[in-house]
């Protein structure tokens, strides 16, 4: 695995290499350099602050298991006789070439999943821990009984979810509709937790396939960053998580694998088939398929031997691309325009408005986005994903990038997976969002690439280090050798596997909490926070995501509930105009916060008193707050179903009766915190209501 290739390499390096070692050395700048840490200041929020958290424990660990690894391994190369450590490893790599590729490839899939099962099973209860999950398996849950949408009608308001927008058609997720159907499949046979292993498999499945295509002169590095990926907690975190990431990577793998054979020769249908995957790969997340598409253009050229066999093959490639990426595309289309008014309208943009686009913008919370913040945030980006990759206490990007700096001639499939690997860096850096949950989510789909990726660097790093690097009996070569080899044994045996049981236990524990069972059907009220029921209550009638962020930041909180009960009110009952209110971010003026109770922030201003019913409103959160978005995605659902309990949001005693009263043949309950941020309880409505509001 680590023999000597130098051999092979030109004496003269041509201009793609000297463009290799730019991205290296630019990459090597956004892991080395802290500049994500300029992203918080004045003004920054708060999800720049836990940005630069994350990215500033990921630094400090790394920075130390690098200098604890390469030390163990530069002692090592002192005791244990470097040559014959390089043959055992060599031996190693030739057993795992050895096994047929079919056979390896599906038993690497069947670990990864089972693996990732559980994860699911035993560390998330089978539960989604994050919002964007939860909203896709509440429509999945509509779709598996043959609806596309839920109910939007005057009551949407009780069980209406962020992420989710009410149309003239219905209730839908923000998301393309690609995930919420194979979650909807996993639903209709009953298990919707084996969705996100099966496609973390089939991610593995054909990330191997295609690797040997990419390294047929070396199969072992081929083997070895298959068996990474394989491995990965951060592919196996996330799958297990029910996000959408893990569809997204499980269809751009098959793609990129038809890609490959379709550039080889195999005729028409794999160029068909590409496109299909590239095409469902659009149906989950869209802007990631246009980054797949370059990455499969980046194929078709790099297999062409010449200009004339470029422009023969590529476009037949595109026209069988077309026709597979066609109905899927045209499906999309129509679902936008029935729900969101027009074939290219997406919901993000139908929820949001169009500051959710990519570019340099302000972001839908006013926080402006330009070069500088892309810069910030890659930089975040890389140095958390070097150590969520593989858990490695080396940061994989930094050697990523060592081997692109010094590496003399990269081989075709070196390049076009470090395409796989940095083009979706290049396009997240043009993207607002950059989420950080559970690592640097935005590039999990890219996973498989990052893990050949480290694979051939690890590999092709050694191979560089010339035997004759020695000093005392210790030897550099071996010595990196083995310290790459501890710090990837670390993370598979204990980095790796602490990571994903803190994702159990205290954390985010709400999400896995279980509603008591009710003798009869029940209507359960669950209380959240004067925020949500405020900001629930306007998106459930129609205002804008961006509309929102500016009126709930700008604004003292009780106004917003003045305005909110007024656009809620129908037009041809409304009493007078709304009261004016700030909507623009470019204004200076921003209320004092405070914290009700943990995760309920409001706004006030000191020398403005508040109204009886606002006080109200915040002495009913005072004993703390619980989401219904872990809860309602799993019992009955409006429009679905009367034998359970049906999971809605306390609005207060006034507005709870009408609903009451809509479903006169529901038992309301209540459930809420007894004691200051104490267990959740399920108590009879009555004694909840009094509890929680005392005065009506």
């Amino acid at each position: 695995m680590t023999g000597d290739s130098s051999a092979t390499l030109p004496r003269s390096a041509s201009l793609s290499s000297y463009l290799w070692r730019a991205a290296g050395a630019l990459l090597l700048l956004l892991v080395a350099v802290p500049f994500y840490r300029l992203a918080t200041g004045p003004g920054s929020d708060r999800i720049a602050g836990d940005v630069v958290d994350a990215a500033n424990v990921a630094r400090t660990l790394l920075l130390l298991g690098t200098f604890i690894t390469l030390t163990l391994g530069i002692l090592a190369s002192k005791v244990f006789d470097p040559q014959s450590f390089e043959i055992r490893v060599g031996n190693a790599g030739a057993r795992l070439a050895s096994i047929p590729l079919p056979a390896y490839a599906a038993s690497l899939a069947l670990l990864s999943a089972l693996l990732c099962l559980a994860f699911s099973e035993l560390v998330l209860q089978g539960k989604p821990n994050l919002i964007d999950a939860m909203v896709q398996l509440t429509q999945a849950r509509y779709v598996a009984a043959g609806k596309l949408a839920g109910p939007a009608d005057a009551f949407a308001e009780f069980w209406h979810l962020p992420n989710s927008i009410a149309t003239p058609n219905g209730w839908v997720s923000q998301y393309p509709p690609g995930h919420v159907v194979l979650l909807a499949a996993g639903m209709a046979i009953g298990s919707p937790a084996i969705v996100g292993p099966i496609l973390a498999g089939i991610t593995v499945f054909f990330t191997t396939l295609a690797a040997e295509r990419f390294f047929p002169d070396d199969p072992a590095v081929a083997r070895l960053g298959s068996l990474m990926l394989a491995l990965s907690p951060f592919l196996l975190g996330l799958a297990g998580a029910f996000m959408n990431h893990v569809a997204a990577a499980a269809f751009i793998s098959i793609a990129i694998y038809c890609a490959v054979r379709s550039a080889e020769g195999k005729g028409f249908l794999w160029a068909i088939l590409t496109g299909a995957a590239v095409g469902v790969v659009f149906s989950i997340r869209p802007l990631t398929a246009i980054v797949a598409a370059l990455v499969v253009a980046t194929i078709w050229i790099s297999w062409s031997a010449d200009l004339r066999a470029l422009s023969r093959g590529l476009a037949t490639r595109v026209l069988g691309a077309v026709i597979g990426i066609a109905p899927l595309t045209a499906l999309i289309g129509a679902y936008n325009r029935h729900f969101f008014g027009s074939p290219l309208r997406f919901g993000y943009s139908a929820l949001v408005g169009p500051l959710v686009n990519p570019g340099f913008h302000r972001d839908p919370s006013g926080h402006m986005y330009g070069p500088l913040q892309a810069l910030e945030y890659t930089s975040s980006d890389l140095t958390t994903l070097s150590m969520y990759l593989l858990e490695s206490p080396i940061p994989a990007c930094a050697v990523i990038a060592l081997f692109l700096i010094l590496s003399p001639r990269l081989s075709r499939g070196a390049k076009v997976v470090a395409c796989w690997a940095l083009l979706p860096i290049v396009a997240n850096a043009l993207y607002w969002h950059h989420g950080i949950f559970m690592g640097p989510r935005m590039v999990n789909e890219w996973t498989p690439a990052w893990a050949l990726l480290t694979a051939v660097a690890a590999v092709g790093v050694v191979r560089m280090i010339p035997w004759r690097a020695q000093y005392n009996g210790y030897t550099l070569r071996a010595g990196v050798a083995i310290a790459l080899l501890l710090a990837w044994i670390a993370g598979i045996f204990y980095l790796g596997p602490q990571r994903l049981a803190r994702y159990g236990g205290s954390f985010l524990a709400s999400s896995r909490f279980q509603v008591p069972r009710t003798g009869s059907p029940s209507l359960v009220f669950v209380h959240g926070g004067w925020s949500t029921r405020i900001a629930t209550r306007l998106t459930s009638h129609g205002l804008r995501g961006d509309s929102l962020e500016a009126v709930m930041a700008l604004n003292p909180t009780c106004d917003v509930q003045t305005f909110a009960n007024w656009y809620a009110t129908p037009a041809s009952a409304r009493t007078g105009a709304a009261a004016p209110l700030a909507f623009d971010f470019s204004s200076d003026a921003r209320p004092q916060r405070m914290e009700i109770a943990q995760g309920d922030e409001i706004r006030y201003y000191q020398n403005r008193p508040l109204s009886q019913a606002c006080l109200a409103q915040i002495a009913s959160d005072t004993l703390g707050i619980i989401d219904i978005a872990p809860l309602s995605w799993q019992h009955d659902l409006p429009g679905l179903g009367t034998t359970g309990s049906m999971i809605v949001r306390d609005m207060g005693p006034a507005d709870n009766a009408r609903l009451i009263a809509r479903y006169a043949d529901r038992v309301p309950m209540m459930l809420l915190r007894r004691a200051k941020e104490g267990p959740p309880e399920l108590l009879p409505y009555d004694v909840g209501i009094k509890l929680l509001w005392p005065n009506g």
